[in-house]
């Protein structure tokens, strides 16, 4: 690609310190997909289909050998408790980094037309559902995306096959009891003991599916919230709060149902009203192995060094969905082993994996 690649390079480059500096939370980013569509419409011969809290832009075969493919960007910035948005994950950097393909691409023919998904709202679980529709519509035979991750080194590619990510959710467990004076609370349907023993019998259960060996599981107490600071009174209303992850998603689904099942068995058992909320749902990752194939071939070919994770990243993605409906993969690119973690305030988004990451995606336009 020569002087047209580097300079794709450098632009991209900008283009990520620019989009760092308006970070904008889940749905509302309204100036960051502006300043792409700028960007894509003045540097690059993509077209441009605005689907209003989303985008994409393609890139069509005079004459396709291969079937369609597609990449993915996210677009929102992550939001810590209390704080305004910041681009701690580096979603800016994955935007940057297909922008930045596109313009690498321009003026080139093509093999095979091309898909890039501009999406919102990953860091909450629900934007790939508003876009994977465009898949099926395009005839789009596989897709693919990336993370930046820290703690490995610079460049390195990062594969898995199968699961690359667990599938996560929030879980708000509530059960409502009777009020009492706390003299009396023999009087009262008190809900401490209830939810006690519940986290305690999730646990266990978390302890067996690992046992088993079929997959893994993971439960994490967030929280908790039983009765009121007036000491008068015996608590009658109590909330559990868990975050749950697991792979695969099958059994992921089944640890879900086991769960609301011992906390209605709980709930029955003690006389409580029971309810029961996830929050932020995500899928499993699960890549197809010849995708991820695929992927470690095109970066032998370019002389990137390659780690096969020995097991799936802890963290969720909502790429999940995207692979749902067709073939794909999601893979790291190595952030340095000693880099600042994600969604902390020291972590921004390295410019130097930009390249990488171009030269990967476009390498795998060969079929």
């Amino acid at each position: 690609m020569g002087d047209l690649f580097n300079d794709a390079v450098r632009k991209a480059i900008e283009l990520r310190r620019q989009l760092h500096q308006i970070p904008e939370r889940s749905f509302h980013e309204t100036n960051t997909k502006s300043l792409l569509i700028t960007f894509l419409k003045s540097e690059t011969d993509f077209e441009i289909e605005d689907r209003g809290p989303w985008f994409y832009a393609v890139k069509k075969a005079q004459n396709p050998i291969y079937s369609p493919i597609a990449f993915r960007a996210d677009m929102d910035a992550v939001c810590q408790t209390g704080a305004e948005p910041g681009h701690f994950c580096g979603h800016d950097g994955h935007c940057s980094l297909i922008a930045g393909l596109a313009a690498a691409l321009s003026k080139q023919q093509l093999n095979r037309d091309i898909y890039l998904i501009f999406q919102p709202a990953e860091e909450i679980g629900q934007g790939a559902t508003l876009c994977r529709e465009l898949l099926k519509q395009n005839g789009i035979s596989e897709i693919y995306g990336m993370h930046n991750i820290p703690g490995y080194p610079q460049n390195t590619i990062l594969l898995r096959n199968h699961t690359f990510a667990l599938a996560s959710t929030g879980l708000s467990i509530r059960m409502i009891g009777k009020p009492s004076h706390a003299a009396y609370p023999e009087a009262g349907n008190n809900p401490a003991l209830a939810l006690a023993r519940l986290a305690l019998e999730i646990e266990r259960l978390t302890d067996q599916i690992n046992m088993d060996g079929k997959g893994l599981v993971r439960m994490t107490v967030v929280g908790a919230d039983i009765g009121s600071d007036s000491y008068g009174m015996s608590a009658s209303d109590g909330t559990l709060r868990l975050t749950v992850r697991g792979e695969p998603e099958r059994l992921f689904t089944d640890y879900l149902q086991n769960i609301r099942t011992l906390a209605q068995q709980t709930a029955n058992h003690d006389h409580f009203i029971l309810e029961i909320n996830e929050i932020e749902r995500f899928p499993a990752t699960e890549n197809n192995p010849d995708c991820t194939d695929r992927l470690r071939n095109a970066a032998k070919r370019l002389g990137l060094s390659v780690i096969d994770l020995p097991e799936p990243m802890r963290w969720s993605e909502d790429f999940g969905y995207y692979l749902q409906e067709t073939p794909g993969a999601f893979f790291g690119i190595g952030d340095g082993e000693t880099y600042p973690q994600l969604h902390t305030s020291d972590f921004v988004f390295p410019d130097e994996i930009i390249e990488t990451g171009i030269r990967l995606f476009a390498e795998l336009l060969g079929g």
